[in-house]
């Protein structure tokens, strides 16, 4: 029997096609669920099965199977524009189009064309006549066409020319990213073009054999090389443009070579036209990248640059988000690039408000202060006696003067404070001190406030705690002040206790307890923020701007310390302030012999 040695060689090429096929399906399979993908694995599966009876075709020798395996051909023919028409439809943005309807429509016609094969001895529309080419049982079938061929043809010239327009104009107007990408599909779709003119018009080079299985499986290996090397579904390009060009920020993506692969508009701008920059390095925008990256070897980079603008310098921010792959290596960057000049100018203007208010409060403090110690020393004086005898309700009114002042003084002292630490001005000024004398200046006025409540203030200072510490004793009675004046406030019945004690061997605490109202869990952070108080009946029918808390947290902190709260509602609290223990040694004396004269 005769053999045309071109047969066995085109024969090994199909087989070729259908493993070449049967691994690409094995690779997109495993992205089914990436819209539009089902198209492609639709259009691989076609050309594979269309290959493989184009194989048991050729080398059948019976006419009678040789016409099966013909017709089966068919079903591949009949499918696998179709599926090249859907995923090419979702990947340009118009896969809404597809749809339900639609779809059945296109899958009965393209269901017609293969019936139509399968049934051809009752109609003869497909092939009129079928013999063997040249007479011989190996190779292809001569077929003649009846008119329904060419209806089967111009269906899938009519999909085929849908998908070609539309990689056409992803590939003239996409982004620069995407337009590259269209170009590989777009050469892709020329294989089935040039195949299929060749069969029809007779001027195939390799005489009757129909090499559009071929080609459509070099076209499905275009797209899927550029599908899985791109991960084009995952962003569409339309929506790729919609949402990269509506951005109000920059947006630059770098390969994984740090080379420019896209830039979005806004990022044109900024970099005054940066149109021409795609494919070169990112250095070409930004001079110290270089130096950035060896700053933070394999992290994402954060940093502030200056770029003039119409004459107007403005700050910009950038920073790196990695592009991860699938095998969790890093496969480029995105870059992100807004303008925050707006909010380094807020910043600073709010730096100098800041500075202008303490220095205000400051004048404000100096001013209240001073009067105010005159009328807590003239109080004081009249509640002592100091200018004659005194009756019980002179007495009185000068106790309520003076506690009055001093919560006020305690108050000013507070905004004072907080102003100072605002603006990092709370300088701590350690001095060696008796623990005693922390306590011992304010217990007039702590004690004329809690027992005008009924409250019993106790003090105890732990026999084990040396005798002198160092630290500032301004701020600590700031902090022993805050403390009990919070705890008798909210206190109604029975006993606030200031506790000095060790804590361990490097630390000793503050402690004030209290059998007041308590404070809820969920409120027992919010407690040491600026002016927060906690919303209950009881608290809010007390005076205060919530600063005081907020100001001994932040002390604790200034002082190398930390501050701890235990509460429950109704039951009470106690706020344990731990600080460094640093012990006062006295120096030893050195005598020294007489002298001699």
């Amino acid at each position: 029997m005769e053999i045309y040695p071109y047969y066995i060689a085109y024969v090994v090429i199909l087989l070729a096609g259908c493993l070449m096929g049967s691994l690409l399906l094995i690779r997109v399979w495993r992205l089914r669920a990436v819209p539009g993908v089902y198209g492609l694995i639709l259009s691989v599966a076609c050309a594979t099965e269309w290959s493989l009876a184009y194989v048991l075709e050729i080398t059948r020798t019976n006419l009678a199977e040789k016409i099966v395996w013909a017709k089966l051909e068919y079903f591949g023919i009949s499918y696998i524009t179709l599926g090249m028409f859907i995923f090419t439809m979702y990947y340009s943005g118009h896969g809404l189009w597809l749809t339900t309807t639609r779809k059945t429509l296109l899958a009965l016609l393209a269901s017609l064309c293969f019936l139509a094969a399968l049934t051809n001895e009752w109609h003869h529309r497909i092939w009129t006549d079928i013999h063997f080419t040249n007479g011989l049982p190996f190779g292809p079938l001569d077929l003649s066409h009846g008119e329904f061929f060419f209806f089967v043809v111009a269906f899938q010239y009519v999909l085929i020319t849908v998908v070609t327009v539309l990689f056409f104009q992803i590939a003239m107007h996409g982004q620069s990213l995407y337009q590259s990408q269209a170009r590989i599909m777009l050469t892709g779709m020329a294989f089935p073009w040039i195949a299929n003119v060749m069969y029809i018009t007779g001027l195939n080079p390799l005489p009757s054999l129909d090499l559009t299985p071929i080609a459509l499986t070099l076209t499905n290996l275009f797209l899927a090389i550029s599908f899985l090397r791109y991960r084009f579904m995952d962003l569409q390009p339309v929506a790729h443009n919609s949402v990269f060009n509506a951005m109000e920020d920059g947006v630059i993506v770098l390969d994984y070579k740090e080379r420019i692969v896209d830039i979005n508009p806004v990022g044109t701008f900024i970099f005054q036209n940066a149109g021409n920059v795609i494919g070169h390095d990112v250095t070409s925008l930004l001079p110290q990248w270089s130096e950035w990256q060896a700053a933070n070897l394999g992290g994402e980079i954060h940093k502030e640059i200056s770029i003039e603008l119409a004459g107007e310098p403005l700050i910009f921010k950038v920073r790196t988000t990695s592009v991860i792959d699938q095998n969790g290596k890093r496969s480029g960057r995105v870059l992100l690039i807004n303008d925050i000049t707006e909010q380094k100018q807020a910043h600073e203007r709010m730096v100098e408000a800041n500075r202008l208010k303490g220095q205000l409060l400051a004048s404000f403090g100096h001013d209240l202060r001073s009067p105010l110690g005159a009328v807590i020393g003239y109080a004081e004086m009249i509640k002592d006696g100091s200018f004659g005898p005194t009756s019980t309700e002179q007495e009185k009114a000068a106790a309520e003067i003076l506690d009055s002042a001093n919560q006020l003084l305690s108050f000013i002292n507070n905004l004072v404070g907080q102003a100072q630490i605002e603006t990092g001005k709370a300088i701590l000024r350690e001095y060696p001190f008796d623990v005693e004398e922390v306590i011992g200046p304010l217990l007039s006025t702590l004690n004329f406030h809690a027992h005008k409540k009924g409250l019993a203030l106790v003090e105890y200072i732990d026999p084990e705690l040396p005798k002198k510490l160092i630290g500032d004793q301004f701020w600590l009675r700031q902090i022993v002040m805050n403390l009990v004046h919070n705890a008798v406030k909210f206190t109604e019945k029975g006993s606030v206790t200031v506790r000095f004690v060790v804590k361990d061997e490097t630390r000793w605490a503050i402690q004030v307890i209290d059998t007041g109202v308590g404070i809820p869990e969920d409120a027992q952070k919010r407690v040491f923020e600026a002016f927060e108080q906690v919303n209950n009946v009881q608290v809010s029918k007390q005076s205060g701007f919530g600063l005081g808390l907020s100001i001994v947290a932040k002390l604790a902190s200034i002082m190398n310390g930390q501050i701890e709260l235990k509460s429950e509602a109704g039951k009470g609290s106690m706020f344990t302030i731990i600080l460094p223990m640093k012990e006062f040694v006295e120096p030893e004396r050195v005598h020294l012999p007489p002298k001699i004269f």
